[in-house]
């Protein structure tokens, strides 16, 4: 099952108009470099931003990121909780949740529906400790 990112409406705001407004400014500008590296960041951004979501498979949770993906072993979660996380990751918005995994894995991620997200993850692991 695929679950989209959860996005903050102030995170698109602050991404979006440095972007859009050095985008709209490359386009009046003379020169073509500074127009393909700005339509090329706008493109990564994009896919982004619209591209980051969770699919709960069999016996793997895959986590995309635009062109990242992470796969991570359900029978491997160890513990779900909920964080207000700062550090880099494939998390759109702000109410986070944490898994730890293996030995020392952990990635933050935001579903937009975390409570069908880890019940289905916990339909298939009902040995993690959830924190949520």
């Amino acid at each position: 099952m695929r679950f989209n990112s959860e996005k903050d409406f102030w995170l698109g705001l602050l991404i979006w108009i440095p972007i859009g407004g050095g985008f709209i400014g490359s386009l009046v500008s003379e020169g073509w470099l500074i127009k393909i590296i700005m339509f090329a960041t706008v493109i990564f951004v994009g896919w982004i931003w619209f591209g980051t979501s969770y699919i709960i498979s069999e016996e793997i949770l895959i986590i995309r990121c635009g062109p990242f993906s992470e796969r991570i072993k359900i029978k491997d979660i160890k513990s779900i909780k909920k964080t207000r996380n700062l550090l880099s990751s494939a998390a759109l918005s702000i109410d986070r949740i944490e898994i730890k995994y293996g030995y020392s894995g952990m990635t933050l991620i935001s579903p937009e529906d975390r409570v069908q997200f880890v019940g289905l993850i916990l339909k298939k692991n009902n040995n993690i400790n959830i924190k949520i």
